[in-house]
């Protein structure tokens, strides 16, 4: 007997028949358990689309319908390796300065960033270290170192710092200094100072030019509350500072791996005066197999005091030596690190997806620069024509200029309308009506209410309309004046069109292009796998509740 489920499984065949005679296959047939995706010679997994969607998606855009822009994308990449793109100078120089930036970052994650601990415990120390104690202080101040002691000597309590810092304020001899923290007090004074008790009074203790004599007043320690209110900025902080002390050790540990030589004889002969020609081609420092010259140098040397010295100001030999230095320090560390990020292979590790990502796609730019761009031609004859065939594109709406009154009352509006009706001014009323009263505004017709419209169309300016009633309001209008369509000059626009036309023929001469590259290649899509994708991300993306 020739049962339903024999009919179901000869159904099968049939269909499968008729797939393999249309040339799509089955997709088990096929894909087996992993392929989603198969142009030409390459399959693509699962995590292969997943990682293209990460790097290929932009904000506000989901996961396509359909593996059309996967397919495309893999068919111009293909067709740029067979053009032998590949081996172009100009794909090699960006893809490899790709890898330098992005290998730069990683180390100075794996190096720095990742070793950098924001736990609560660090922050706490850390706030203990810089920000307490807190000190509220004020102070004598003279360039006299024997005035202060004079001072010293007619101080035996805090009342005596007191009368005297009143009569000093005068001379403009006192400072408040207020509340103060150990991290925004100098290194020099922060022993005698963090180490006194409130009431104490410190000094004579000199500071640079000055000299002072300290009261402390209040001091206050460690405080939960006054650490919340900092957290976000010790952990600035601190992390700042960490951050600078992990790459200073890492320059000095990358020194020991690499040759580092600095002419330390001829960097004191380079200034901002021409150097020698036999001077100016020698190397002033050597790392491995690069070098800089003393013409080299000194060209940075010259660009640091055009950024650092004030116009028309003269460098003393002192600040030379320490821009000097500096620039000798970063080209060191610039040349060591990127050494060291390219000798990781990144590119290989961590890196991987990214890197694998970029290379493809830097592909389909070179097609389309090289191959594309080439044939897309727009003229301003075009650029006019188009102008012409979408002008309604380019044109500003009608506008109106009005004065509305609008209230929910119906009574009020029609005793409203009857004041305006009997002779009243409009404005005059409105004042009345609303608690502002009313201005004129200008607005596009189609910004409007439907009913609004109605109104306007008999309107001049001057009338005023009978009363509008729409939704749960009324309202009263006053027509000003009118604006009618106006289209943009070609020459305001001329530039934006011919941008927006050269894309729209891009756009063709790249489909007419991939067109011809689906009618001879092989593409299958498993649509039920692809679709799956879709929904996890999509359930991924969905707000979590609660």
């Amino acid at each position: 007997m020739f049962t339903m489920k024999m009919k179901r499984w000869c159904g099968g065949l049939v269909l499968a028949g008729l797939l393999i005679c249309l040339g799509v296959r089955p997709a088990v047939a096929f894909f087996g358990k992993s392929a989603v995706v198969k142009v030409n010679h390459e399959a693509f997994s699962r995590e292969d689309v997943l990682k293209w969607w990460k790097y290929w998606k932009e904000k506000g855009m989901t996961f396509p319908e359909t593996a059309k822009p996967f397919v495309d994308w893999v068919l111009l990449s293909q067709e740029a390796r067979a053009m032998g793109m590949e081996d172009d100078p100009s794909y090699k120089r960006k893809v490899q300065v790709f890898i330098e930036v992005r290998s730069l970052l990683q180390l100075r994650y794996d190096e720095v960033g990742k070793k950098i601990k924001l736990n609560p415990e660090v922050l706490w120390k850390e706030y203990e270290r810089a920000y307490v104690p807190r000190l509220r202080m004020f102070a004598l101040v003279t360039d006299k170192p024997k005035e202060a002691e004079k001072w010293k000597a007619e101080i035996q309590t805090p009342e005596d710092f007191q009368r005297l810092y009143e009569k000093l304020k005068k001379e403009k001899k006192a400072k408040d200094f207020k509340w103060e923290r150990p991290m925004s007090i100098p290194d020099e004074l922060k022993k005698p100072l963090l180490s006194a008790k409130a009431g104490d009074i410190i000094g004579p203790v000199k500071y640079r030019m000055w000299t002072y004599l300290f009261w402390v007043k209040e001091r206050k320690g460690a405080d939960k509350e006054d650490y919340q209110k900092l957290h976000r900025k010790i952990a600035v902080e601190y992390k700042k500072r960490e951050s600078a002390r992990l790459t200073r050790e890492l320059i000095q540990r990358l020194k020991k791996n690499y040759n580092i030589q600095v002419d330390k004889e001829l960097l004191k002969q380079i200034g901002l005066e021409k150097l020698p020609d036999d001077v100016a081609k020698k190397d002033v420092v050597k790392i491995g197999d690069k070098s800089m010259t003393a013409e080299q140098l000194q060209a940075a040397l010259k660009r640091e005091v055009k950024l650092r010295v004030k116009k028309g100001g003269k460098p003393t030999a002192e600040q030379l030596d320490r821009l000097k230095e500096g620039i000798i320090n970063n080209t060191i560390a610039q040349t060591l690190t990127t050494w060291e990020a390219l000798n990781r292979h990144y590119e290989k590790t961590a890196l991987k997806d990214i890197c694998d990502f970029y290379k493809r796609h830097r592909l389909v730019r070179e097609l389309e620069n090289k191959v594309f761009w080439p044939e897309v031609k727009v003229t301003d004859e075009d650029v006019r024509k188009y102008y012409q065939e979408h002008l309604k594109d380019y044109t500003r709406p009608a506008r109106v200029e009005i004065a509305v009154i609008r209230t929910k009352d119906e009574k009020l509006i029609r005793k409203t309308y009857r004041r305006i009706h009997q002779g009243e001014d409009f404005f005059d009323v409105a004042r009345d009506v609303m608690f502002h009263g009313v201005h004129p505004e200008r607005r596009a017709l189609d910004n409007l209410v439907p009913e609004m419209v109605a109104a306007l169309k008999s309107m001049k300016p001057g009338d005023i309309s009978p009363i509008i009633k729409f939704k749960d309001w009324y309202a009263i209008v006053k027509l000003i004046r009118r604006y009618p369509e106006q289209a943009h000059p070609f020459k305001m626009v001329k530039k934006s069109l011919r941008k927006e036309l050269l894309k729209k023929r891009f756009n063709e001469v790249r489909d007419a292009y991939l067109e011809k590259l689906r009618s001879r290649s092989k593409i299958e899509v498993d649509a039920d796998a692809w679709k799956s994708i879709k929904k996890s991300l999509e359930k991924k993306d969905e707000p979590k509740k609660g």
